[in-house]
This record gives structure tokens, C-alpha cells and sequence, in this order.
């Protein structure tokens, strides 16, 4: 049997590189990368997961982008006669097309603590576009309209006041050092003939209708964060993660799913859904390695 070599990127302070062998005809989507950020407690680092296109045309600038980092406006300034944002951009402006899953809660509104037992929840949202959290990014003084910025929330629609298309807040992340933990691209099976676009359109459109709180649980099956978003979105667009899945270094996906099956007798529908989908992402992500 054929096989083929693929490196990925790994933690930056780390020497060696994860290289998954995998099986002929599995393939590689280089212009769709998943980021990690792994909860780590010990130094209170919360963590997020998430996904990011890359587009040819994202560092294109707009007129109005230009015309408002020459004046130094920032994002409290950029408002139409109404007093609403503005929702003029026609290019990428170098923001990122990402999707991940947040809180509306923290510091925004109260999260509800151990109201069954282990879980904190709060509304969710996608990419943290909820109204608290852009109100808490006007209120910051150096917030411009930049892609670098760090902010609290990103935005879930396309042709936004700052970009048209929808991203995650951390899509900055890839020009702070350190701050991306782990990232890898999703496989394909060597039977699927689909574009990278038609890819494209089918993570965006999961990630775009998918509803549900915000919850964590310490990787329970009850809880639904960007960990939760992430798995069921690779496993419902049918892509593999063998370098990071596959090779058994997702601890949050490995507990999750421990968890899921473990409540599997007389689980409630969407968890029953979920344990499917995990599993058939647990499988893929394993079937495309070369053993």
C-alpha cells in the first residue's frame, strides 16, 4: 500500500512536528486550518477552538477601511446618521473567515454556576456577536478597526462594518505569538470529490444555523462549547482530523467522548445525535491514518 507523508503545525515551543502517515487518496485541505487553544487551568488560560478559511483576497482593502485608518477612527466612531454601525465593507480587509462558538455571558450578564450540578452556561453565539460584547469592545479606547485587534467579539455575518466576511475574534490570533496553541488542516476521504469552495460552503452553512446555549462542563456530555462546535461541525461536513484526533492529542475531544458514551443508555435525542457524530469523527479521523 502507497502512503503519503503530511506534516502539521504544532506547538510553537515544541522541537518536534506531529507527521500523520496517512492512506492513499486522502487529501489534505491546506486552505482550512483548525485552531487550538487548550484549556489550561494551571495557569487559568480558558481556551477556545475554532475554524479559519484561507482566502486569496483577504489582505484587500476597501475605500472605506482606508479612508477611516487614515483619520484614526475607532470602532465607537463608525457610526451612520442613525447612530447604528456601518455596514459598508466589500473586501476582506484582512480580517479572516473563522466560525467558533462562545458565551454571551462573562462579564456581559450573569453565567449560571452549578445550576445542575457541574455545568456554568450562558446564552451562546456564534463568534461572540452578541451586542454586550461589541458594546464592551466600543467602550475600549484603542479599539480600531484593524484585524490585528484584540476584541471581544468578532462577527457572524458577512459584509459587517469590518470585513465582509463573518470571523471569530481569535482570528487575530495568527499575529501574537504563542497564542495559537495547535492547529492542524481537516482530511478528506479519498472518495470525496468535493471543491475546497463547496468545503467552504458546507462548514459555513453548519456554523451559521447551529443553535444551542453556551456550556462547560469539564468535557461532559452535557456541555456545548467552541469544543462541542468544532467536532460536530468536522463530523457533519465528513472531515478527518488524523494529526491531531487520529493521534489520540485532543484531551478535550477524548474526554468528551469518553463521557458521551458512557451516557449513551436512555440519552435524550441530541445527545444520542451527538455520540454518532463524535463517533463517526473519532472513526474517520483514525481511518485515514496508515498504520
Amino acid at each position: 500500500m502507497t502512503w503519503i507523508t503530511v506534516k502539521s503545525v504544532t506547538y510553537p515551543r515544541q522541537s518536534s512536528k506531529v507527521i500523520a502517515k496517512v492512506k492513499a487518496g486522502v487529501r489534505p485541505l491546506e486552505k482550512i486550518l483548525i485552531r487550538r487553544i487548550p484549556v489550561n487551568l494551571l495557569v487559568f488560560e480558558v481556551g477556545h477552538f475554532w475554524i479559519e478559511f484561507l482566502h486569496e483576497d483577504e489582505a484587500e482593502i476597501d475605500e472605506f477601511m482606508k479612508d477611516t485608518l487614515t483619520k484614526g477612527l475607532k470602532e465607537k466612531d463608525i457610526i451612520d446618521e442613525n447612530g447604528h454601525p456601518l455596514q459598508s465593507s466589500t473586501k476582506a480587509n484582512c480580517f479572516r473567515e473563522s466560525y467558533g462558538w462562545y458565551p454571551v455571558g462573562i462579564p456581559f450578564q450573569p453565567l449560571n454556576i452549578f445550576n445542575d450540578k457541574s455545568i456554568i452556561s450562558s446564552d451562546g453565539i456564534l463568534n461572540g456577536d452578541h451586542t454586550q460584547r461589541r458594546k464592551a469592545d466600543k467602550n475600549k479606547k484603542v479599539t480600531e478597526l484593524t484585524h490585528t485587534e484584540n476584541r471581544k467579539a468578532g462577527r457572524k455575518s458577512n459584509h459587517n462594518e469590518y470585513s465582509s466576511r463573518a470571523f471569530d475574534p481569535h482570528q487575530n490570533g495568527r499575529f501574537h505569538p504563542n497564542k495559537i496553541k495547535f492547529t492542524t488542516h481537516p482530511y478528506v476521504l479519498p472518495s470525496d470529490t468535493r471543491t475546497d469552495e463547496e468545503i467552504f460552503n458546507d462548514i459555513r452553512a453548519f456554523a451559521q444555523k447551529f443553535e444551542d446555549e453556551w456550556s462547560w462542563a469539564n468535557d461532559s456530555y452535557k456541555e456545548t462549547n467552541c469544543h462541542t462546535l468544532l467536532f460536530l461541525l468536522l463530523a457533519n461536513c465528513n472531515l478527518a482530523d488524523p494529526d491531531c484526533i487520529g493521534e489520540k492529542l485532543d484531551k478535550h475531544f477524548k474526554r468528551y467522548k469518553k463521557s458521551l458514551d458512557k451516557h449513551s443508555k436512555g440519552a435524550k435525542e441530541t445527545t444520542r445525535t451527538r455520540i454518532k457524530l463524535v463517533k463517526k469523527l473519532s472513526n474517520i479521523s483514525k481511518s485515514t491514518k496508515l498504520e
